[in-house]
């Protein structure tokens, strides 16, 4: 598992590199139910900007292939190439000849050569003329069980999860996953959310409920901050466990 991939801005624009489109246009793909053999990506972003084209376009190699972005669920997988590179891209018109189209990154991730499996995350970081640009999280699948949640803390409050008897800190920026072991069937677990008041110095609820781990699938449980409001915000991603 990687770190966030946010480079400074100036780093961030070097990196939009433009792809004569001509060069990778007749291997486009829907992203219609297609086998993925060897190693695989998911992808799935913990924002979806309205102004971002969705599908999005990822090339993978020469390959360019149409995937649907959710905040709740992932879609089918991609392939990850011999490099490990896989970029989200879009289609603009050449800035040297209005005549053609070129492709510009609008994310970057590598999947480690030891990752078979890997689930791909991206985070919006700055807004562009020529679109939203991404930060990325890539996790090693290997290590995300049946009956797991991953925690993603992009707030800049600390956050605390009781789930059960078990309570999982998370500092800002931090990614950790909840381990299960010997989940056999469904299990229901009291849980409860809750944020670090900076100025009152002390813990806030912002939920409790009841879920359920099921063996047949993960959970991811994104944490961010909507400025409008001055507050948390969070929200699922359901990933079945592949058969």
């Amino acid at each position: 598992m990687t770190g966030l991939n946010i480079p400074t801005t100036r780093a961030f624009l070097v990196l939009l590199l433009l792809f004569p489109s001509q060069l990778f246009g007749q291997h486009l793909e829907s992203d219609e139910k297609r086998e993925v053999r060897g190693r695989k990506a998911w992808l799935v972003a913990t924002v979806i900007p309205d102004d971002l084209e969705n599908p999005v376009t990822i090339m993978v190699g020469k390959d360019l292939t149409k995937v649907t972005l959710s905040k709740r669920s992932v879609g089918d997988p991609v392939k990850v190439p011999k490099d490990g590179l896989i970029r989200m891209v879009r289609e603009i018109t050449d800035p040297e000849d209005p005549s053609k189209t070129v492709f510009r990154t609008l994310a970057e991730a590598r999947v480690p050569e030891s990752v078979n499996q890997a689930l791909v995350i991206f985070v919006p970081v700055k807004e562009t003329e020529s679109g939203v640009l991404f930060g990325t999280k890539v996790q090693d699948l290997a290590k995300f069980t049946g009956g797991e949640t991953l925690y993603m803390n992009l707030s800049p409050r600390n956050i605390k999860v009781i789930l059960g008897n078990d309570v999982i800190g998370l500092r800002s920026g931090d990614l950790k996953i909840h381990e299960v072991t010997g989940l056999e069937k469904a299990v229901n677990k009291a849980i409860s959310y809750h944020q670090f008041d900076p100025v009152k110095k002390k813990w806030k609820l912002l939920s409790a409920s009841t879920i359920v781990l099921r063996p047949t699938r993960r959970e991811i449980c994104i944490f961010s901050w909507d400025p409008r409001f001055d507050r948390i915000d969070y929200h699922g991603v359901t990933f079945p466990v592949e058969k």
